[in-house]
């Protein structure tokens, strides 16, 4: 027996965090990072939506030719390395919702495999944009594992365009949520929110969630060693902190502007 999930996720909330910690998870398997990214292999929607179908459809008997016949399919990915332990129970990984233009046909093949999906998002627009504007512009990630990087000194105009790409990934995002929700069953769903996952209470309490909902047994688990870049305290993470609430006081934004 086998169990399968699909971690949906849009750049800078916490993806990396989460995947890594639940691939530490002995009986889970994920088999590449974000493996059907463009940065990672350069195939067409037709291999992607194939190689994620057999993926998410290990055979049950982890020896023998249908065993092999599954890795060898697997291993058109130039990226992909056999699982550390063919006695998984759980097969899963992180993709962008984009990653395959046909979103329906990802959600039908979730359907039809009996796998749960994961959506992962941020609710602070003015942070998240922090994020990207740091890891993007600045090159402050959490990939440096070098913990929280000096604030940043904001270019306003800049700012803003990071802003609206924000509130562009959280629209996407809802609009993949509503589609999920027309074609899979709603308790094969899980909608989790970065801000719930910030601190180490937060982190222990998403993982006992997440676990429980993907039927995983893991009484304990060794996370991610990746630590966040970023404060989460604006004026902290901000030289020009009130240049940044001037622009935004009376805004739709505002509201997120509290530190």
């Amino acid at each position: 027996m086998h169990a399968s999930f699909l971690l949906v996720f849009y750049g800078n909330t916490g993806s990396s965090w989460l995947i890594q910690t639940l691939g530490n998870i002995p009986e889970v398997f994920v088999p590449g990072f974000e493996p059907l990214d463009e940065w990672a292999w350069d195939a067409d929607d037709t291999q992607r939506l194939t190689w994620l179908r057999t993926v998410l459809a290990p055979p049950a008997e982890r020896s023998g030719p249908d065993y092999e016949q599954w890795l060898s399919a697997l291993h058109a990915h130039p990226h992909f390395r056999d699982p550390r332990d063919p006695a998984f129970v759980h097969v899963g990984f992180k993709m962008r919702s984009h990653s395959i233009r046909d979103r329906m046909a990802v959600l039908t093949s979730l359907r039809e495999l009996g796998s749960r999906l994961v959506v992962l998002e941020r609710r602070n627009r003015i942070k998240h944009a922090l994020s990207l504007y740091r890891y993007h512009e600045e090159e402050k990630s959490q990939f440096d594992k070098s913990g929280v990087r000096p604030p940043s000194d904001i270019d306003l105009e800049v700012f803003q365009r990071w802003v609206t790409a924000s509130v562009d990934l959280q629209r996407q995002s809802d609009v993949f949520w509503a589609k999920a929700q027309q074609v899979m069953e709603a308790d094969a769903l899980r909608r989790i929110q970065y801000e719930d996952f910030i601190d180490e209470a937060g982190k222990a309490v998403t993982m006992k969630h997440l676990t429980g909902f993907l039927g995983i047994d893991a009484p304990s688990y060794t996370p991610s060693g990746l630590e966040k870049a970023t404060s989460d305290s604006l004026r902290e993470s901000i030289v020009n902190f009130d240049a940044v609430v001037n622009r935004y006081t009376g805004s739709e934004f505002e509201r997120y502007l509290s530190d």
